[in-house]
């Protein structure tokens, strides 16, 4: 999947994948095209006659055979020391079975107690590395109720202490979500199956010092082997090393012919390659294309590898740790749309209606929630002032009194999405030389609906004078209005700015294809630093758009509705 998110997010840079394709492929069609083939004269003088070349049929199979007499010779005597080994280890085993540690023989009596803490170091080491290979509480569980471990009475109130756990981490299972006392009894519960397993090893110890104090374990080889006699290895010994002389013999001879017949093969190869003939040009030019655009992809997919972006909402929510709240697609050519006067008369990029937008609504504004503050931000000031114009423009359908604040000076990104007349903005109520009704504006975002927006103004102020602007006068905009929606660059955003708000719910706008996953996760954790609260992702899946700036000399919105009536 992960191949796939990063092979997707190639194919969407054509432009970069084109150019360089372009230029591989030239590069390759001229190095196709300028390769010399001017030695064929030479090749004929270079070729060796064909009877100069020795043939090595005969010693080829003089080899095999020697390989096959030399490999039967190291087979039989691998099996000869095999049965040697085998005799010793059964002579050793027959000695010491049975046995005391004085080398008396034992009674029924303590045979049956050795067998029986063999079996129980045996369960113990099968119950403990079940353990190891999987620790989860059931493993723990099974340990603390093996026959062995139930005479300790610790085990058992650690086992009871793990059963009880166990039963309330399940209940909080079952609410669903991260919970910290979810967390916590899993890592006590944890501490609790290492604690009883530390004791199954001590234990398991004990019980080992028990059964050598008693007798060693018998052996498992049978006395009948240990009756056979022992195998002469000598004369095999000798047939592997006569069969091993005779293939050293062939092998060198052989060698030496090989020698030969590399270096004639050699100079044929030679030969050839300066009486090669050059492809078609067909064959050429199809051979520059394909060239050209496996390395124009492929350039694409491995800049892609060593710095990822943003391909589905999964992997920005694996990544980031914080919830995509809509993915906002390429509006949809409707008929609809140019229906109305009013809808003609809205901006391009106004799609209230979408799905995206509207997604991203519900999850800001819950039902129930009288006032909505929120902060949009993101690499892209386009992206994010169309983002944040179409949540006004669904607040106010929802009889909601909104207004739209833009702090980024550098771009003026929402004056140009609505087709504002140039002001000075909010820059000018900062420096204290205007005020809020001064630099206020409507837009109309729909036939009977319009919101109040502040541009950022031509001249930018400095942050501390918009800090403290909002700070003095974010309660009384949340009084007057229902829904406050701030589009603040990201340096803004890094630096507090939507503290200053009563509210500092921040979203992050971020192009599939084009914002880094890096800089994306760089940018929330940034945000919780400050103390504000990362609302959500909103993942523009569409092409960057291009918002023209501000028209000098726009209608006012009074003379827009009068034409319209």
């Amino acid at each position: 999947m992960w191949i796939s998110a990063r092979a997707r997010n190639a194919l969407r840079r054509p432009a970069f994948i084109t150019a360089v394709s372009i230029v591989t492929f030239m590069t390759s069609l001229l190095a196709l095209i300028i390769v010399p083939q001017q030695a064929r004269k030479a090749a004929a003088a270079l070729r060796p006659p064909s009877a100069s070349r020795p043939d090595t049929e005969s010693t080829v199979a003089a080899m095999t055979e020697a390989e096959r007499q030399v490999a039967a010779a190291e087979s039989t005597l691998a099996r000869t020391r095999v049965d040697l080994v085998r005799l010793v280890s059964a002579t050793a085993a027959a000695t010491a079975a049975d046995t005391g540690p004085g080398g008396a023989q034992l009674s029924s009596t303590v045979r049956t107690q050795r067998d029986a803490l063999a079996g129980q170091i045996d369960l113990l080491g099968k119950l403990i590395e079940r353990a190891d290979n999987a620790p989860l509480l059931g493993s723990y569980r099974a340990l603390a109720q093996s026959a062995p471990m139930q005479a300790d009475p610790r085990v058992k109130q650690m086992l009871d202490s793990l059963v009880e756990i166990e039963r309330e981490r399940d209940s909080y299972s079952a609410v669903g979500g991260v919970d910290p006392v979810f967390v916590a009894l899993t890592a006590r519960a944890n501490e609790l199956g290492r604690n009883i397993a530390a004791f199954a090893e001590a234990h398991r110890a004990a019980l080992r010092k028990e059964m050598a104090a008693i007798a060693p374990a018998p052996s498992a080889i049978s006395a009948t082997v240990a009756a056979k006699p022992p195998p002469d290895t000598l004369a095999t010994l000798k047939l592997r090393d006569d069969a091993i002389v005779a293939a050293a013999g062939v092998a060198s001879r052989l060698s030496r012919e090989r020698a030969e017949l590399q270096q004639l093969d050699a100079r044929e190869e030679r030969a050839r390659e300066l009486s090669a003939v050059g492809a078609s040009p067909t064959a050429i030019l199809a051979a520059a294309l394909v060239f050209g655009a496996v390395l124009g992809f492929g350039s694409a997919l491995f800049a892609e590898m060593r710095r990822p972006r943003v391909a589905d909402a999964a992997e920005v929510e694996h990544v980031t740790g914080a919830r995509v709240l809509g993915i906002v697609r390429p509006m949809a050519a409707t008929a609809e749309r140019r229906r109305r006067a009013a809808d003609r008369a809205a901006p391009p990029y106004m799609d209230s209606g979408g799905d995206g937008h509207q997604l991203i609504y519900l999850n800001v504004a819950t039902a129930g929630s009288s006032s909505v503050m929120l902060t949009v931000t993101g690499d892209h000031p386009s992206v994010s002032a169309i983002v944040a114009v179409n949540f006004a423009a669904i607040a106010a359908d929802e009889a909601r009194a909104t207004l739209v604040v833009d702090t980024d000076s550098s771009a003026s990104a929402v004056a140009a999405v609505l087709h504002l007349r140039p002001s000075e903005g909010i820059s000018a109520a900062a420096r204290g030389s205007a005020e809020w009704p001064d630099i206020t504006q409507s837009a109309r975002v729909g036939r009977d609906r319009t919101i109040d927006v502040v541009p950022s103004g031509s001249r930018p102020a400095s942050f501390e004078d918009l800090a403290g602007l909002l700070q003095r006068d974010g309660a009384r905009l949340s009084r007057r209005y229902d829904a406050v929606v701030l589009v603040s660059s990201v340096d803004q955003v890094r630096q507090a700015l939507p503290l200053s708000l009563p509210v500092p719910d921040v979203i992050v706008c971020a192009r599939a294809g084009q914002t880094h996953l890096s800089d994306l996760y760089e940018l929330v954790v940034a945000i919780r630093d400050t103390g504000a609260n990362p609302k959500g992702i909103v993942i523009w899946n569409a092409v960057d758009p291009s918002v023209a700036p501000s028209r000098p000399a726009a209608a006012p919105v009074r003379d827009m509705a009068e034409a319209e009536i």
